[in-house]
């Protein structure tokens, strides 16, 4: 029997390695990350078919971190670089952040939280670091950006959809600084030549009606089988794209915009209509089957026959009140019927002109003529339908022009009258009326 020597068992051993090391490359090398053909046969499946993490991250090879990613401890390297981006932010190493951040999600684009987090944050903590509202903008951006990508990289989570919608919603158009930020979502400073930033507001419109597509996206994967949300109530989340449009109708008298009686009409009837049509005809489970907010006997007795007559149309009634009861449903009907009609547009008018009669130019004759005029219908619809009281929006603006038109009086050296127009609405309220009228003193002193 041949005897192999010690140098030719050595070569075998090499070449039996280099064997065995061919398929592990082939199947097991990590991607880059951005490429489907990046990686090994493994990493092209796991990104064709998005089973998993096909990329190691951008994480510095010569850190702790390397390590750990090496060994297949994603998860406790994402923490250590979690803790980097909180020392980051408290640094304001912002260039680091966003580094760290962009780490975090190459290790783990799948964690949901991971996108949620990071984009709040962005969009509201790092923001309201800077002092320049251009500056803020442009993190607020960032963060918006960021769950938009979170979105389009998890496809099936409706959450991160519902996310982007509330920063273009919630953020630009509720913030201290929403007059600056809703005219920056459609001519951005930061960006050359103007204009709204194409990757947020590629159709350049209000932030309130792009808000409104990323809920309705949100709407449409919650509906995708085998698909779920954990943010909210059904109910309650099927609705933001119709409260969307009711935020858009609610600029123009906010900010004054009365100029087109006939665009406001339209804002409102477009969310009466879609309220009805859409989240108000979608059917809804309940412990007594499926209901309908917008519902009546004919409607509810079609469902108890398909659903084997299994409950009787009491119990159908009793549960769709619940829900319109959780969702507020009724109210919001209410509200766009009563803001399209154009004696409410005329009151809101009155209103808005009469404060900034008083702000702007001192004219309290002026003022008091046309706060009385707008005070004097609302308290008419307010009789009419009293269920406004519970609206803050709607509450807030009428207190505040009671507030302003004492100011007249007193500017005026006339005495308050015992009865006056919203005097109901003023009595109901104390404790809004007094921190609405100390904010008064505190700026134009009496």
């Amino acid at each position: 029997m041949n005897q192999i020597s010690s140098q030719q068992r050595k070569l075998v051993y090499l070449i039996v390695i280099v064997l065995l090391l061919a398929p592990i490359v082939y199947f097991g090398a990590p991607g880059n990350g951005k490429d489907e053909d990046s990686g090994g046969k493994l990493s092209q499946l796991r990104s064709k078919y998005d089973l998993g993490e096909t990329s190691l991250g951008n994480v510095d090879p010569a850190s702790a971190t390397m390590n750990l990613v090496l060994l297949g401890l994603r998860g406790i390297a994402s923490n250590m670089l979690w803790s980097e981006a909180v020392e980051q932010k408290s640094q304001k190493d912002w260039a680091g952040l966003r580094a760290t951040v962009d780490s975090i999600v190459l290790l783990q684009p799948h964690f949901k939280q991971v996108w949620e987090f990071q984009g709040w944050n962005l969009a509201y903590n790092v923001s309201a670091e800077w002092d320049g509202v251009a500056d803020r903008y442009e993190w607020v951006k960032e963060g918006a950006k960021f769950m938009m990508k979170g979105s389009e990289r998890n496809y099936k989570y409706p959450e991160l959809y519902w996310e982007s919608g509330r920063i273009l919603g919630q953020k630009i158009g509720r913030a201290d600084e929403k007059l600056f930020f809703r005219r920056f979502f459609l001519d951005d400073p930061n960006r050359e030549g103007g204009g709204p930033d194409p990757d947020i507001n590629p159709d350049g419109k209000d932030n309130y009606l792009a808000a409104k597509d990323w809920f309705q996206k949100a709407n449409d994967i919650e509906l995708q089988p085998g698909v779920t949300q954990s943010r909210l109530a059904r109910v309650l989340f099927r609705s933001y794209p119709v409260r969307s449009q009711i935020d858009y109708a609610n600029t123009f008298q906010e900010e004054g915009k009365f100029e087109e009686i006939e665009r406001i009409r339209e804002a409102w009837e477009v969310a009466s209509t879609e309220l009805r049509e859409n989240w108000g005809s979608e059917r809804f489970m309940t412990p007594a089957g499926a209901i309908v907010l917008e519902a009546n006997d004919e409607i509810l007795e079609a469902i108890i026959h398909e659903e084997g007559d299994r409950v009787s149309l009491e119990q159908k009634h009793e549960w769709v009140n619940r829900r319109q009861n959780m969702a507020n449903y009724r109210y919001w009907r209410l509200l766009c019927r009563v803001e399209s009609e154009a004696e409410t547009i005329e009151a809101h008018r009155n209103l808005f002109l009469g404060k900034r009669a008083f702000i702007d130019r001192q004219d309290t004759y002026e003022a008091e003529r046309l706060l009385t005029a707008g005070m004097t219908t609302m308290e008419k619809i307010l009789g009419e339908w009293p269920e406004l009281k519970q609206e803050d929006n709607f509450r807030e603006e009428c207190l505040k022009s009671v507030v302003i038109w004492r100011g007249c009086k007193q500017a005026q050296g006339e005495e308050i009258p015992a009865d006056f127009p919203l005097k109901s609405l003023w009595d109901s309220y104390p404790g809004e009326a007094q921190e609405y009228s100390d904010l008064f003193r505190s700026l134009y002193g009496g």
